[in-house]
């Protein structure tokens, strides 16, 4: 540490030591062995040796202020603003020591009461005042000290604290203790107000405000944030959740069949009650200086009446409704809205009908209508809306969708709508809600307050009429299951981080912690990746709506980050990636941070090894057409050759058939001829044999007879030759080469064909 950042716990004047006097602790104790305390300020050091009080200037003069000092007055010392105050307890005054002058403050305070422990820190110079288990922080505030309660805790000084510290940004008290440790309270600016009454529940609903700061329930009870008076005792039978004033300030409640009213001039001690016999009276309501009662008959058809005074006789106006009503609110002097399980009714008191319906088939649960003139409902569990342009505009639901089930919607003067819920209080901006019945694509955000808040229980109660009121002092008061929560909106904080307190350094990659900064660089090879956001932020982390979104992936969508405040990528293709975050630092307003993801490829995913395997496969697929492009090329000569040989076979068939077709015409003629040539020759011979026959039977001379003897014998002779070589003859056409290499006689032929 550096020498000039050094405090030193003593001081050496004129060869006196003095002890540096301190007091964070609140035990009254003085250290034995030590007769000289100082306490040092900017404008000066103060000297207390059980004498006297010396004060010594930061030029080194020194001079008496205060004669007969004792170091048990110190017990109740502490600085602030370099002005020392030393509380008399005995006088009820305060000593001042201020620029080495001395003064006294005479006023009795908490400061100087006997019952007061004073805990003061030099080194976070806050100062806290202990009283009657009260514990406040004391603020300079007009050049004077002021004390600002902040908790109380039981039995706090019997705790024996050594560390006291506040953090006002956080809300939070730490107190240590040597023997217990540390203890963290988280105090709050809510307060819940409780009856406390014995074998009686703390469920609260409807209520009035009574006075600037309390309201009043209809069994007598006022409320304050931290007390309670009871006016009167009523037992309410029946649960019936409506209560309003009529107009002189009286209060009337519903009871079944009846309507009860207790008076203001009584102090609401004195009743009396508006019977509806055989009617069960569902809803109380009051319309300007109308009212408005509901009541269903026999087939349960609900019937709404409005009366124009509290005697509730002759109403002007009666409307009837197949489903219940459950809420009534008026929108002017002549047009009032009446909320169903089916709808919303505009009805006119001047047209006596429905002007117009709206929300068809909603459930209603409570109509309100703002300070700007919009008009927004409630249902049972289906979300609240806006009505716009006669159209009913569902808002947007939490992360959770627990704003389904809002209740009442109270509005403080900075434009923030307070909800009501089943679980949870909820705080949004109207603008951004009026934002998104424009465009749907605008941001609505909710932060959301829970027992970790203050409440004793995070469901609220609406169904009830009021179930939310804004008081005169500004507090907002709302009905729960375990009393009512008073809060004034200004003094609610809603905590979120600053913009440069996300730290993204760490990642655990399968399951090895890695370091990184700004960017972070992996192997493609990777399985699982979780990115940790290092915040520092210790509420409810969905209020500040942490949420990332990988670029440069395809994807535009953000995405929620889980409560362990971990992002986790699965596996993914090589390159580089922006991982942006972004995270709420105030209501509407997102801070974001980048991160650079380089995943790194093996080689055979590098673009130019894809490159080089896209030419290698193009050149295959070119290598393969060319092949089978030749292949193709020559089955074709293949084919054209065998379609030529096949034409020339062809051919070469066709002359045969045609030459087989000739030579079977030139057989059929041959043979025709042969046989006539056959029939002419054999007939010729048998003929001349005939008639040689007929010559020998006729002749009788044997020189005749033997002459025709050897006219038949050579004729026969003939015939006989003939039809030996008959068979050659009839085969001769089947010769290609019928010629006879063998020489005969042309004269022989002549004459044996002369012959016949």
């Amino acid at each position: 540490m550096p020498e000039e950042k050094l405090v030193r716990t003593y001081s050496l004047t004129n060869t006196i030591q003095y002890k540096r006097f301190y007091k964070n602790s609140l035990i009254d104790y003085f250290f034995p062995d030590v007769d000289y305390y100082y306490i040092k300020t900017d404008s000066g050091t103060y000297l207390f040796d059980n004498h006297q009080i010396e004060y010594q200037s930061p030029k080194g003069q020194k001079k008496t202020i205060q004669q007969n000092f004792r170091h048990l007055y110190l017990k109740q010392a502490f600085e602030q603003n370099n002005v020392v105050y030393i509380a008399d307890p005995q006088n009820r005054r305060t000593m001042i020591l201020k620029n080495g002058a001395i003064s006294y403050d005479n006023q009795p305070s908490l400061y100087n009461d006997p019952k007061t422990k004073i805990y003061w820190h030099q080194g976070n110079k806050q100062v806290f005042v202990i009283n009657n288990d009260n514990i406040y922080i004391s603020k300079i505030v007009n050049d004077k000290p002021t004390l600002r309660f902040l908790m109380q805790y039981k039995d706090v000084e019997k705790l024996f604290l050594y560390c006291m510290f506040y953090d006002e940004e956080a809300n939070k008290m730490y107190l240590g203790n040597v023997v217990n440790g540390l203890n963290i309270v988280n105090l709050s600016n809510f307060y819940v107000s409780q009856k406390n009454i014995p074998y009686t529940g703390e469920v609260c609903y409807e209520a009035l405000p009574f006075t600037r700061n309390s309201v009043i329930t209809k069994d007598g009870i006022e409320y304050y944030k931290d007390k309670v008076n009871k006016w009167y005792s009523a037992r309410v039978k029946y649960d019936k959740r409506f209560l309003i004033y009529d107009n002189s300030q009286n209060l009337l409640y519903l009871e079944f069949n009846k309507i009860h009213r207790r008076y203001r001039s009584s102090h609401y001690q004195k009743m009396d009650s508006i019977s509806f016999r055989g009617k069960s009276v569902e809803g109380l309501y009051k319309l300007g200086k109308n009212y408005v009662v509901v009541v269903p008959d026999h087939k349960w058809n609900y019937y709404l009446s409005i009366f124009p005074d509290d005697t509730f006789k002759n109403p002007k106006r009666v409307f009837k409704f197949k489903s219940d009503v459950n809420f009534v609110t008026e929108y002017n002097s002549d047009l009032f809205y009446a909320g169903t399980s089916n709808g919303i009714y505009l009805l006119s008191l001047s047209k006596n009908k429905a002007v117009k319906y709206l929300a068809k088939d909603l459930p209603i649960k409570e109509i309100q209508q703002t300070k700007d003139g919009n008009l927004w409902f409630t249902t049972y569990n289906k979300g609240f809306y806006l009505i716009k342009n006669n159209q009913a505009v569902r808002m947007p639901e939490d992360k959770n969708g627990y704003i389904a089930s809002a209740h009442h919607i109270l509005e403080d003067h900075h434009g923030m709508f307070w909800i009501s819920s089943n679980n949870g209080l909820f705080k949004v901006s109207k603008k951004s809600l009026l934002d998104y019945a424009k465009d749907k694509s605008s941001k609505v955000t909710y932060y959301r307050y829970t027992k970790e808040n203050g409440f004793l229980n995070n469901e609220f109660n609406g169904s009830s009429n009021p179930s939310g009121n804004i008081l005169e002092n500004g507090e907002f008061v709302f009905p729960s299951m375990e009393g009512f929560v008073f809060f004034k909106p200004d003094e609610i904080k809603s905590h979120y981080p600053k913009s440069n307190q996300l730290y993204i350094e760490r990642a655990k990659v399968g399951k090895d912690i890695v370091g990184f900064k700004d960017t972070l660089r992996l192997k493609s090879d990777y399985k699982n990746l979780d990115i940790f956001l290092d915040i520092p932020y210790y509420y409810d982390i969905e209020n500040i709506y942490l949420e990332a979104k990988l670029e440069n992936n395809g994807n535009n969508k953000w995405e929620e980050v889980r409560k362990d405040k971990k992002y986790t990528l699965g596996n993914i293709d090589p390159g580089n990636y922006t991982l942006l975050i972004r995270f709420l630092v105030a209501d509407g307003k997102f801070a974001y941070k980048k991160i650079f993801l380089e995943i790194k490829p093996f080689f055979y995913q590098t673009m130019l090894f894809k490159i080089l395997m896209m030419l290698l496969i193009v050149i295959a697929i070119v290598l393969i057409i060319q092949m089978r492009t030749n292949f193709l090329r020559i089955k074709n000569k293949k084919l054209q050759n065998n379609l030529h040989n096949r034409n020339l076979e062809l051919k070469e068939t066709s002359d045969t058939l045609e030459i087989t077709k000739n030579k079977l015409k030139n057989e059929a003629e041959y043979q025709q001829k042969i046989m006539e040539s056959i029939s002419h020759d054999i007939t010729t011979p048998v003929r001349f044999i005939a008639l040689l026959s007929q010559k020998l039977s006729e002749a009788e001379d044997a020189k005749i007879q033997k002459k025709y003897f050897d006219g038949i014998y050579k004729t026969s002779e003939q015939l006989f030759k003939f039809t030996l070589g008959l068979k050659e003859y009839t085969e001769l056409y089947k010769e290609e080469n019928i010629l006879d290499e063998e020489a005969h006689s042309l004269y022989d032929l002549v004459e044996d064909k002369n012959f016949f």
